[in-house]
Formats: structure tokens, sequence, C-alpha cells
């Protein structure tokens, strides 16, 4: 993905590409403190993202 659907920067992205993740879910510091707090400051649940973090990685390790 060359950019978010917004069209601005996403932390988590630029984090993602920079250790050559596909999401936060393989990620060792899943869920780390970005992700974690991403969007809380404009009223988001940072849950729903979190849960489907953990299916990816689910499906990830199911090959």
């Amino acid at each position: 993905m060359k950019q978010p659907f917004w069209g601005g920067e996403c932390g988590v992205k630029s984090c993602c590409e920079a250790k050559g993740l596909d999401h936060c879910g393989v990620c060792p510091d899943f869920p780390c403190e970005m992700l974690s707090t991403m969007g809380v400051e404009e009223g988001f649940d940072p849950e729903p993202k979190i849960a489907q973090c953990r299916i990816w990685a689910g499906e990830s390790t199911v090959k």
C-alpha cells in the first residue's frame, strides 16, 4: 500500500514497513503503545484494530 486511504501519514504503517512486516499482528512488540493509543484522542476505541490484527496473526501462522 503506497499510502493510507485518507492520503496522509500513518505511523503504524511506517513502523510495519520499517520492520518488514505485513501487519502489526506479527510484530514481537504487539500490541505496542502506538497501536494501543492510535485514535484515542479523537474518540476511537483501539480494541477493534487490535482484535483484527490478532485475527490476521492467526491467519499468518496457519498456512
